[in-house]
């Protein structure tokens, strides 16, 4: 057969009049000489790759993040684009965006402390079209998908008001990049007028969340606790009941990103479920449409919406 004919349907192009017996007998061979796809050299004859990358720190695998990741992948996959994770090893940060432009993405979602101007040049002169930005706020740099965490923290507070509860606490953990989120759900809250949180810093750390039920056990003690996650949450949870403090009777919790576990300890844990399919979708298509050649002005796309599972913890 000709290069021609068998071009045609192993890419499956429309309208091409290759009868079915031939194309039976093309795609029987393929399968007989094990023939894959070469992806770069499909990316050279259409002009761009079908590639997305996203460059991570580090893959989470429970929680919403790794929902979100799923969902974008699903819809990505379905406007027919392959998904690349990239590790990039902390001691070649610097490194990172030739990295990321080495691989010809046809685009790419990246943390926005990490889109700098440089780096922006380096994957554009690469001739990547799509650049989305992800972090708390909107990046001047370009799109940006936004993780509110202080929409967090107020969705968890607004909630055990609601039910009552005025002596509140909101747990910040000790390390850097979960202290920032911390930090953040304590802006959401600051943000509620006439109310006052206590904050409390706190390790995931054992000993440390005993240290702190047996001073509540003590002494003055809040009447419920916004525990920054649902790790944080389970961690408190254990260190009270030990110190013999009942929850909710004594101090009510509240987590967040409603892991399964949530409904497995007891008493069962309240918490706030994340919400990322309908933002997958919409990342999805702008990212299509950008890959395309448009170049939207588009206000941040939200990418979480909270909203509180009650349990029996509060």
């Amino acid at each position: 057969m000709s290069r021609a004919t068998v071009s045609y349907v192993l890419n499956d192009v429309p309208h091409s009049r290759v009868g079915a017996e031939t194309r039976a007998r093309v795609l029987a061979a393929a399968a007989e000489l094990g023939y894959v796809p070469h992806a770069p050299a499909r990316s050279l004859r259409a002009g761009r790759s079908n590639l997305i990358l996203l460059p991570v720190r580090g893959l989470p695998s429970v929680g919403p993040a790794a929902d979100y990741f799923r969902a974008l992948i699903a819809a990505l996959h379905r406007l027919g684009y392959e998904v690349i994770f990239h590790a990039d090893r902390e001691e070649r940060e610097v490194d990172a965006p030739r990295a990321w432009a080495s691989l010809r993405p046809a685009g790419i979602i990246v943390e926005a402390d990490r889109l700098t101007p440089a780096a922006l040049d380096t994957l554009r002169s690469a001739g990547m079209r799509a650049i989305l930005a992800v972090g708390p706020t909107p990046s001047p740099l370009a799109p940006t998908l936004v993780v509110d965490h202080a929409a967090v923290g107020s969705c968890a507070v607004s909630y055990l008001t609601a039910m009552g509860y005025r002596r509140i606490a909101a747990i910040v953990p000790r390390d850097g990049w979960r202290r920032e989120i911390g930090e953040a759900q304590l802006r959401g809250i600051d943000r509620l007028l006439d109310l006052e949180v206590e904050r409390v810093d706190l390790a995931f750390d054992d000993g440390e969340a005993a240290r702190l039920a047996a001073c509540w056990a003590d002494g003055a003690h809040p009447s419920a606790v916004f525990t920054h996650n649902d790790e944080y949450g389970m961690l408190l949870l254990r260190a009270l009941l030990d110190a013999g403090i009942a929850v909710p009777g004594r101090i009510a919790l509240i987590g967040a990103d409603d892991l399964p576990l949530c409904s497995l300890v007891r008493p069962r844990l309240t918490s706030i479920h994340l919400d990322v399919a309908p933002s997958a979708e919409r990342v999805s298509r702008l990212l299509h449409s950008m890959i395309g050649g448009s170049d939207p002005e588009i206000a941040a796309v939200e990418l979480l919406r909270p909203r509180v599972v009650p349990r029996e913890s509060t």
